[in-house]
């Protein structure tokens, strides 16, 4: 006999499911923002099945950046911490966020701020599940740097913006805004140039 209140067996698995058909559609190309409705239709169920599983629409996407954040939990780990000199650690760390981004980082970030910029809920969803974790994970490895000696004494949230937030918007500029199409950019010759100027910045200045 099953508890009131308790979940059905294969409860969870269930809505895992949904919530990567809701994901496909939520984050699909050329589409215009999609409604309840056609979340449902877009997962193959009712409308009221969808709200058995989560809610209400905005509860659907913040189950999703919510599990966005565990999935990303695993390369957030690899961003807090280095055992490689300063130089060599942003010019790693730089190529591994860029190849996250060109991997669909950037389409999840497209997804976080098309749903939340101005929303009261979903808008610090977004910051709390996916780009502050980031950030944070950034200022993590930069605090390990200044604990060496390796980069000067500065605010290292500023720094992980300074560091993140170019890298974004170039990916941006390009692939969730067409620009590769309209005025293409060479991403090796950026990155270069980002992590020339970041460790100009921010490298300690070496004492006689």
């Amino acid at each position: 006999m099953k508890t009131k209140g308790a979940k059905s067996s294969g409860h969870q698995e269930k809505r895992s499911a949904l919530l990567r058909a809701c994901r496909a559609r939520l984050a699909a190309r050329d589409l215009p923002t999609p409604s309840m409705r056609e979340l449902a239709a877009a997962a193959g169920v009712t409308v009221p099945t969808l709200r058995h599983y989560f809610g209400r629409r905005e509860d659907i996407v913040v189950a999703l950046l919510q599990e966005l954040r565990r999935e990303g939990e695993f390369y957030l780990a690899r961003t807090r911490t280095t055992d490689k000199p300063f130089d060599e650690s942003i010019t790693s760390l730089v190529a591994a966020l860029s190849l996250g981004l060109t991997a669909g980082l950037s389409e999840i970030h497209a997804l976080g701020l098309r749903e939340g910029l101005r929303h009261g809920r979903l808008g610090p969803a977004y910051l709390d599940q996916v780009l502050e974790p980031t950030v944070l994970a950034i200022e993590d490895r930069l605090a390990i740097h200044q604990a060496r000696g390796e980069m000067r004494m500065a605010d290292t949230r500023v720094a992980a913006l300074a560091l993140l937030s170019p890298l974004v918007i170039a990916h941006f500029h390009q692939n969730e805004l067409g620009g590769v199409d309209t005025r293409r950019l060479d991403f090796e010759t950026f990155a270069n140039e980002h992590v020339s100027a970041f460790l100009r910045a921010y490298r300690a200045e070496k004492t006689l």
